[in-house]
């Protein structure tokens, strides 16, 4: 495809108000600190090293039965349910309950019974449940986790994933209205079919402290060790925490947020306009139709390179805008026929 480089510009983000801080310390394994639309890593610390996940798998387990499931399915508990080892939600043979209400039980006490019975009873069984929670990550481009059970015990079977793979999957999950709520629920009130009532409270610290965390989910296994994942929005930023093998996990988030917050601002990099094509004869007029915006620290400094199609088709794409950061390419996206 013949193109001809347009303009390059130059942008530079300054934000005075910004309160900066020394870069951050944290005691993990791996750490990692993600816008959420922007997919920028504002921190990261072995974020590619695969580990277990122990039970923040479950937010795989929430987002696979919200979009494939029946949530006004009454699930009736059979005994291989009863047996879940580990953090239970204690429901008996026998029980009908509400997938809608096992998903709250889910996320909020991360119930592994819950997490059992979620799977047998969306699509065609358990097995089916999970390839597509396999098929789920490959969507979203998880390209270094795996998935064997939608609990995240490992004692028989083992879910394995990367930070940087469980924040792409946070922030995935979180376009959804439904897992939103859930995941940001601070308590949540629940009634089986035989009428017996279920309290929830989220186990998640953060969500029940922090007004500007959205979202979450702990995890442990003796294997695993403390496995966990936050959420928060600010001034219209949301960022993602997800740490492995973190013993202080609460205070390091609480901390890696702040960091974020008081580091990095939505930045308007360039703006929706009409492209001015100088002293050259273009067949169209170009436009970006949108606003780029782009998490920025104050003082950093963006290229924004334009490409035009030398002989634009009929088609309303007629070239792209790509901008770039310390020389790497962090966005892109096209610029449209103007009429």
């Amino acid at each position: 495809m013949k193109k001809i480089l347009l303009a390059i510009l130059l942008v530079f983000a300054g934000y005075g108000a910004l309160r900066a801080r020394a870069e951050v310390s944290v005691d993990a394994a791996s750490a990692i600190l993600l816008e959420k639309d922007s997919k920028r890593v504002l921190y990261g610390k072995n974020i590619d090293e695969r580990c277990l996940t122990a039970s923040i798998a479950k937010i795989m387990t929430a987002i696979v039965a919200i979009e494939h499931g029946d949530l006004e399915k009454w699930c009736l508990v059979d005994e291989a349910a009863t047996r879940q080892t580990g953090s239970s939600l204690y429901l008996e043979l026998g029980d009908r309950v509400r997938l809608i209400d096992l998903l709250y039980g889910l996320m909020l006490r991360s119930g592994n019974d819950a997490a059992y019975l979620i799977a047998a009873n969306v699509g065609r069984g358990y097995d089916d449940f999970i390839y597509l929670m396999n098929e789920t990550a490959k969507k979203i481009g998880m390209k270094s986790s795996s998935f064997s059970n939608p609990s995240g015990l490992d004692e028989d079977s083992a879910n394995y994933s990367t930070a940087y793979d469980m924040a792409l999957l946070m922030a995935y999950a979180l376009n959804n209205k439904l897992f939103r709520k859930i995941a940001g629920a601070k308590k949540y009130v629940a009634k089986t079919g035989e009428g017996k009532t279920m309290y929830f409270v989220n186990k998640h610290r953060l969500i029940l402290s922090l007004d500007y965390v959205t979202g979450g989910k702990t995890g442990y296994t003796t294997s695993a060790k403390r496995t966990l994942v936050t959420s928060a929005k600010k001034d219209g930023m949301e960022i993602i925490v997800v740490t492995f093998n973190c013993g202080n996990d609460w205070q390091v988030h609480k901390n890696l947020l702040e960091y974020g917050f008081n580091n990095y601002k939505i930045a308007t990099v360039i703006r929706r306009q009409i492209v001015k094509v100088n002293d050259y004869l273009y067949p169209a007029t170009p436009m970006i139709t949108e606003d780029v915006r782009y998490p920025a620290r104050e003082g950093e400094k963006f290229v924004f390179v334009i490409y035009l199609l030398k002989k634009p088709s009929s088609g309303m794409v007629i070239g792209k805008a790509t901008l770039y950061l310390d020389g790497k390419k962090v966005f892109e996206t096209d610029i449209h026929r103007y009429y």
